[in-house]
């Protein structure tokens, strides 16, 4: 078996561009796979075509060593438009030989997956604003949701700004109840004296973690906010090498981390760093902010 060609399907969206990829064979079996890059639509698009020509007339089925060629091609490097080909390849394969790919992966775990809402919070910043739409949420089944209660600040929060999102927080936390599961989210933008001290306050709502409180490309000070924090610090939706994550649990600072499977390189890299974690008894959150297509990837 053969690819015959890559194709991009971009699918308009609100938020973000999916970019899908399309590999066809001269088997007449396809393959689809994901290569969303947040707000990058034309970049992912513009990686398939200058990747085509090293990916037309290799066996799709060797996921690993169609993966390793694009890689040192691109000289030790990878994108979501690489991730996205390595899924197709997975779907491929699994079409091939009539199996599911969680089939080829080792089989059936479990029946159901535990998920959270996020994207809920729109309207306005307000602590009744958020409780309202924290039910509206409930009612729909969810047991867990993340937010965002900092709006615009960065680095630092005033003392007006901290009061205010404290109120949120605390308004959420009495709308939901105490056995409803509260993850805040930081979108990498504070400061490491300023993230402990949000993280402090946090404590007495019990959330469940405290997403991404400093520049996860800062390693050195995501590890030392974890270590000093009261809340538990999740990490790793922007990481792109599994040794980071092995260099982050290694200092023993959090229990669960949150890769991204499309800046991760795709299916295999991403099981690389679930191995990671097991050795280290850490959970695994995976980051999803793409398509329903990606939900089931």
């Amino acid at each position: 078996m053969k690819i015959t060609d890559v194709r991009s399907v971009v699918v308009g969206n609100p938020w973000k561009n999916w970019v899908f990829v399309i590999l066809e064979t001269d088997e007449g079996i396809t393959g689809v796979g994901e290569a969303t890059g947040g707000l990058s639509t034309k970049p992912q698009v513009a990686a398939l075509e200058e990747m085509k020509h090293l990916v037309i007339g290799r066996d799709p089925r060797d996921v690993h060593a169609l993966w390793n060629h694009l890689y040192l091609s691109a000289f030790l490097n990878h994108s979501s438009a690489t991730s996205g080909i390595e899924m197709a390849c997975w779907d491929i394969l699994g079409k091939s030989l009539g199996v599911p790919v969680w089939r080829l992966l080792g089989g059936r775990v479990r029946d159901r997956v535990r998920v959270y809402a996020n994207g809920w919070y729109t309207g306005p910043h307000t602590p009744e604003g958020f409780a309202k739409k924290a039910k509206e949420v409930m009612a729909k089944g969810y047991t867990a949701l993340k937010f965002d209660p900092f709006g615009g600040a960065y680095m630092k929060l005033s003392r007006r700004e901290a009061r205010h999102c404290q109120e949120i927080v605390a308004a959420v936390r009495e709308a939901v109840g105490p056995d409803v599961d509260i993850l805040i989210e930081g979108h990498d933008r504070f400061s490491i004296s300023a993230a402990i001290e949000i993280a402090n306050w946090l404590a007495e709502y019990e959330p469940t973690w405290f997403e991404t409180p400093v520049n996860s490309n800062d390693l050195e000070a995501t590890i030392a906010v974890a270590r000093a924090s009261p809340v538990r610090v999740i990490a790793g939706e922007r990481w792109r090498d599994p040794r980071i994550f092995a260099r982050f649990l290694a200092e023993e600072v959090t229990d669960i981390v949150n890769p991204e499977p499309l800046g991760l390189g795709g299916i295999w890299r991403t099981l690389e760093v679930a191995a990671i974690a097991r050795a280290h008894d850490c959970d695994l959150a995976l980051h999803n902010a793409e398509s329903p297509f990606k939900t089931m990837v």
